[in-house]
């Protein structure tokens, strides 16, 4: 891991890098879990002294450079330096937590992808066709009150059928208030 200490309006001593760098050691197990290698991961952190409000700012920046790579941006303010590191360095911590778990979730779902590409492309798929011929399920001609006796029989809730008066097709269905309807083409 490559660290970086700039800093702005203050002077940076070894004790406020060794602290700081101390404070990194704890991000190396979530790196780790990252399956990112430290070398590639660069960190940069700035320390800030605004003498009109006398304030620290602390930003830290993380730079992983592998594929897909990403970064990590955290700053607090403070009137103590070290309590702006310890802020800033607790939501690095957040952030790589929550970084993890989109990893691993987006680890979950191609692997729930791929497990159903293979499943489907081992599974023969049968062409069939969208629409299919069905023939008429009453053959000869009858009266649209004959249909309603068979339709009220059957327990069916349509009834094609070719209607003795026109000779066209029509549809008789049963309606949910419990009364019947007819589609005729010819009406």
């Amino acid at each position: 891991m490559q660290i970086e200490h700039v800093g702005k309006n203050i002077d940076v001593t070894d004790f406020i890098k060794a602290y700081t760098e101390h404070r990194l050691e704890r991000i190396k197990r979530y790196i780790k879990d990252l399956d990112v290698s430290e070398d590639s991961v660069r960190v940069r952190v700035v320390y800030d002294f605004e003498k009109h409000r006398h304030r620290n700012r602390v930003d830290i920046d993380i730079y992983f450079n592998t594929p897909g790579g990403g970064v990590i941006h955290a700053w607090e303010e403070s009137n103590d330096l070290y309590s702006a590191i310890d802020f800033a360095m607790d939501e690095v911590e957040r952030q790589l937590i929550r970084l993890k778990s989109r990893r691993v979730e987006e680890k979950r779902r191609a692997a729930k992808l791929e497990s159903l590409k293979e499943h489907t492309a081992e599974t023969p798929s049968i062409e069939r066709p969208l629409i299919t011929l069905e023939p008429l399920p009453v053959e000869k001609p009858m009266t649209v009150e004959d249909a309603r006796l068979l339709l009220e029989e059957m327990g069916t809730f349509f009834l094609p059928f070719r209607n003795a008066e026109t000779g066209e097709i029509n549809v008789i269905y049963r309606k949910k208030a419990g009364n019947y309807g007819l589609i005729a083409s010819n009406v």
